[in-house]
């Protein structure tokens, strides 16, 4: 039970990192360290450095460069060229660290690419909100939705499974809002 646990919170968390990609990470080591964790083991597995201080004290440092690349608009270019890569190593690290207690050795790699998949499937439905919202990134809404969301991932890991599930639905949609965006468009020579 506790693999069908973590691979749930793993997913789930991972997904959101597509969308949010400190907001996940911050609530997983937050609530590992506190011990609010249920149904799978956090401690005592070779990824325990992503709850230690050290990891604490990057990620603050991540969420204050965060906050000053949205805010300073000369720099937003260089925030968005940076998201993907932070998106999919935060997806990657979030549901290997949720595998590492419950799979002996070296088993939680795989969760190092099914992670980054999954982040980058939450990456490409973020995109096409911005594209609904005309250019617009949803802001502080989207910022307490991914919080509540990642609280209820590592409260409820079976929940993941139903993150995943609609964000891959929420991809689907996209693909076909961009089919019908650019339908009537065609490059004459």
């Amino acid at each position: 039970m506790d693999v069908a646990w973590a691979i749930g919170a793993g997913a789930g968390l991972s997904s959101l990192a597509g969308f949010r990609m400190i907001i996940p990470l911050a609530v997983y080591i937050l609530m590992s360290r506190l011990g609010w964790v249920w149904g799978f083991p956090v401690d005592d597995n070779p990824m325990d450095f992503i709850i230690s201080d050290t990891a604490i004290a990057v990620l603050l440092v991540l969420l204050l460069v965060q906050i000053v690349m949205t805010r300073v608009r000369s720099l937003a270019g260089i925030e968005r060229a940076v998201r993907l890569p932070l998106s999919v190593g935060a997806g990657a690290l979030i549901m290997s660290a949720a595998l590492g207690g419950v799979f002996p050795g070296a088993g939680h790699f795989v969760g190092i690419p099914v992670g980054a998949a999954l982040a980058l499937t939450g990456f490409y439905v973020q995109r096409g909100l911005v594209m609904v919202g005309e250019g617009r990134d949803p802001g502080p809404a989207l910022d307490v939705t991914v919080i509540l969301l990642s609280i209820l991932m590592m409260a409820v890991p079976p929940a993941g499974y139903l993150m995943v599930l609609i964000v891959f639905y929420l991809a689907l949609r996209v693909r076909r809002l961009r089919r019908m965006k650019y339908k009537g468009l065609r490059v004459l020579a």
